[in-house]
């Protein structure tokens, strides 16, 4: 699994918060996340929630910019956030991939 692999798995998980699908977006999370999505006020739950509002308020949508970090099972990812016109919104968040059954899993993302 490389860093190509987590980037594929960042842009899912960012492009499936914009196409509303909490069922695919949940699988591109850890286990421990995807089990938190059941209790309100979860993080997982405050990010679906960040995330949407982002996108529906404002029509963000995030591109990949650099890798932070990168070690054998764990990496750190910066993407781009954009508004709907193509300006930039703020600085790059990061989302921090972990793998998981020899998987890239998102541990903490941000919006």
């Amino acid at each position: 699994m490389t860093v190509a692999d987590a980037k594929r798995v960042a842009q899912k998980h960012y492009d499936l918060l914009q196409q509303d699908d909490l069922a695919k977006w949940a699988e591109t999370l850890t286990m421990e996340n995807r089990k938190a999505l059941t209790i309100k006020g979860s993080s997982s739950i405050m990010w679906w929630e960040q995330g949407r509002g982002y996108f529906e308020q404002y029509g963000v949508h995030y591109k990949f910019d650099r890798s932070n970090q990168m070690n054998e099972g764990y990496c750190t990812l910066l993407f781009t956030k954009y508004n709907a016109d193509g300006s930039v919104r703020g600085m790059p968040v990061s989302i921090h991939l972990r793998k998981e059954d020899d998987k890239w899993k998102v541990e903490l993302a941000s919006y």
